[in-house]
């Protein structure tokens, strides 16, 4: 999973980079050149229009980007009947556990075996 999310990131990176450097390089303002009422009326509207279209066509090239990442991480992401499914194992995991000896019970049953030993030992002699 890290190595798909890497992936996306350069992946946006690369296309980021790309578009936002076209941008910089041809960027020409929407901004009016004069102060309002925006000197030279309607003459300037043609291109100042192309400029708008031009960027919004950049904006929805990277909403497409955006949305298709979001899918990808969508179908690779853990769902709550997952989280369920982990919540279980690992209750049923502690249950064990909890079974387990002890580490002062382990010494005891050592302890306890080897006074037998010892016992049978002497016995035996």
């Amino acid at each position: 999973m890290i190595d798909s999310a890497e992936r996306m990131r350069e992946q946006f990176s690369r296309y980021s980079d790309r578009v936002w450097g076209e941008q910089q390089s041809s960027d020409k303002s929407v901004e009016p050149m004069g102060s309002p009422p925006y000197d030279g009326g309607m003459d300037d509207l043609p291109r100042r229009v192309g400029v708008l279209e031009t960027k919004m066509d950049r904006v929805q090239d990277t909403l497409t980007a955006i949305q298709i990442m979001l899918a990808e991480i969508k179908a690779t992401m853990v769902t709550k009947a997952d989280l369920e499914a982990v919540k279980i194992d690992v209750a049923e995991l502690k249950g064990r556990v909890a079974k387990l000896p002890s580490l002062a019970q382990i010494g005891s049953l050592i302890a306890l075996a080897a006074a037998v030993l010892k016992g049978l030992a002497i016995l035996h002699i």
